[in-house]
C-alpha cells in the first residue's frame, strides 16, 4: 500500500511539468521561424535579433525573437544587393483560445510568461534585391540634379 502511494506521488511529480504546462507553449514552444525567399544568385547575410546566418543562400529558413515579435527588423545584406529591411508584425496564436478552455488561468499564464499568445503574422516574405550599382548611380544623378 506504501509502494502504491509512493509510485502515485512519483507518478504526479514527473507529470506536472505536463500538466502544468499549456497548450501554446506545448505546441508552439521556441523560438518560431520564417522562410526568406528571393531571386539572388549570391549569398546574403540575414541577421535577426536572434542569430546572425552568415553566407545562406534562399530560399532560407530562420528562428526569430519570440519575446519581441512586433516591429523586430531582420536585414538581408550581401556584396552587390541592398535590400529593404523585413520588419515583423504579430498575430494571436489560435492555440491560445484552446489553452485558456483547457487549462484555465494558469496555462493561459504560462503561455503570457513564454510569449506563446503570439506568433508572426507572416511566416514567408519575398524580398526585391536592388543592384547597389544601381543604387549608387541614382544616388549620384539625385546629388548632381540637386546642385543645379
Amino acid at each position: 500500500m506504501k509502494r502504491t502511494i509512493k509510485s502515485i506521488k512519483v507518478a504526479l511529480l514527473l507529470s506536472a511539468p505536463v500538466l502544468l504546462s499549456s497548450c501554446a507553449t506545448i505546441v508552439a514552444g521556441g523560438n518560431p521561424s520564417i522562410t526568406i525567399n528571393g531571386d539572388v544568385s549570391e549569398k546574403v547575410t540575414i541577421t535577426t535579433e536572434k542569430e546572425t546566418y552568415p553566407n545562406v543562400n534562399l530560399p532560407a529558413v530562420v528562428k526569430v525573437n519570440r519575446h519581441h515579435l512586433d516591429g523586430q527588423r531582420i536585414q538581408i545584406t550581401s556584396d552587390n544587393y541592398k535590400f529593404n529591411d523585413i520588419v515583423l508584425e504579430k498575430a494571436v496564436n489560435e492555440w491560445t483560445f484552446g489553452n485558456i478552455l483547457l487549462g484555465g488561468i494558469i496555462g493561459w499564464g504560462i503561455d503570457l510568461g513564454t510569449n506563446c499568445v503570439s506568433k508572426p503574422a507572416q511566416k514567408n516574405f519575398t524580398i526585391q534585391p536592388i543592384p547597389k550599382q544601381q543604387n549608387d548611380a541614382v544616388k549620384g544623378k539625385d546629388e548632381s540634379e540637386s546642385e543645379k
